[in-house]
């Protein structure tokens, strides 16, 4: 009799076992009408599949769903918000590793988007050669903001062509995306050409992230603000280039020892302010001082109507007379 209720016992908590898992790696009930975030185990990797809009809901934490399961390592699958048209905040944590192409594709109400990388994955070079493993080379479409929107044609969408170096990716962004936030994990990279193009109007980039690659923002011309975090590190070569109506570039407290490369913001006409963030921002102003290094035209903004206040910091005046090219300051 005691045998029969050790393998009586045995079998129960092996079912409560195999109930738990499956619990645990699948949410979808197998009811295709459930409302909310979908997510199960697809070859071995969890996986969000699918989101159905949930009444009055417009923004929508998916680290906050994703903490609260216990789950990390997520992949969001092709299409998991295709046609939705209630969310207008979508906030992604470090919790998820990849985004298939067109994840976000047709979202026709998207105001607000945050991110942990910019592509497929986190792995991306800054610059031209800096690795030389070809999975982590930023030259194609997978690097670059297109990826998370679809090729498909559709009435609340605008085509975009992002450009990364030796190609063109093609896509279609909603017209309401106005906002881009990067939160991405320490020592974050940006990838060269990421943005480069694309139609967004403010970025905001967090805590974490350490460098912006080359061209990552160049002919950005829709963008008018950029926030970057105390980690911010380097700014590389044309990161900012001709993106004609930036106004203020701000850096978080605690910023310091930044490195400025050649043009970063070289043809942005239309600059009012590069400094540490303040209350109020003081126009026509270079701020200088949590800059260590300026490179060659890096401030050339190519407007011959505005004289600026520069406040060099440690900046060399050879070395600022270089940065600054033709653009005017007050004597």
């Amino acid at each position: 009799m005691k045998r029969i209720l050790n393998v009586l016992l045995v079998l129960m908590l092996a079912f409560v076992t195999a109930f738990n898992f499956a619990a645990c790696v699948d949410n979808s009930d197998n009811d295709t009408t459930k409302k909310g975030l979908s997510y199960k185990k697809i070859d071995g990797v969890y996986t969000i599949y699918k989101y159905v809009a949930e009444d009055g809901v417009d923004t929508l934490d998916i680290g906050a769903i994703l903490s609260e399961a216990g789950i990390t390592n997520v992949t969001i699958k092709k299409g998991a918000f295709d046609g939705n048209s209630s969310i207008k905040n979508l906030i992604i944590s470090n919790a998820v590793t990849e985004i298939q192409a067109g994840a976000f594709r047709n979202m026709t109400a998207l105001e607000n988007l945050e991110v942990p990388f910019i592509g497929r994955t986190a792995k991306a070079d800054a610059f031209d050669g800096e690795t030389a493993k070809a999975e982590d080379k930023a030259v194609d479409g997978a690097r670059t903001i297109a990826h998370f929107f679809g090729t498909e044609e559709y009435t609340e969408g605008k085509s975009v062509t992002v450009n990364y170096g030796s190609g063109t990716a093609s896509c279609y962004m909603p017209y309401t995306l106005t906002k881009v936030t990067v939160n991405g994990a320490a020592g974050y990279k940006i990838p060269m050409y990421a943005f480069n193009g694309a139609p967004i109007k403010t970025v905001v980039i967090k805590e974490g992230t350490a460098v912006i690659g080359e061209n990552a923002f160049a002919n950005c011309a829709s963008l008018t603000s950029v926030e970057l975090p105390a980690s911010i590190k380097t700014i590389y070569k044309n990161a900012f280039n001709t993106a004609t109506i930036l106004k203020n570039v701000t850096f978080a407290d605690g910023a310091s020892e930044v490195a400025i490369k050649d043009k970063a913001f070289e043809g942005c006409a239309s600059i009012s302010y590069i400094g540490k963030k303040v209350s109020e921002l003081p126009a026509n102003t270079i701020d200088l001082t949590v800059v260590s290094e300026i490179g060659f035209k890096a401030l050339d903004f190519g407007n011959e109507n505005k004289t600026y206040t520069v406040v060099a910091g440690t900046i060399a005046a050879e070395n600022l007379t270089s940065a600054l090219g033709d653009t005017k300051i007050a004597q």
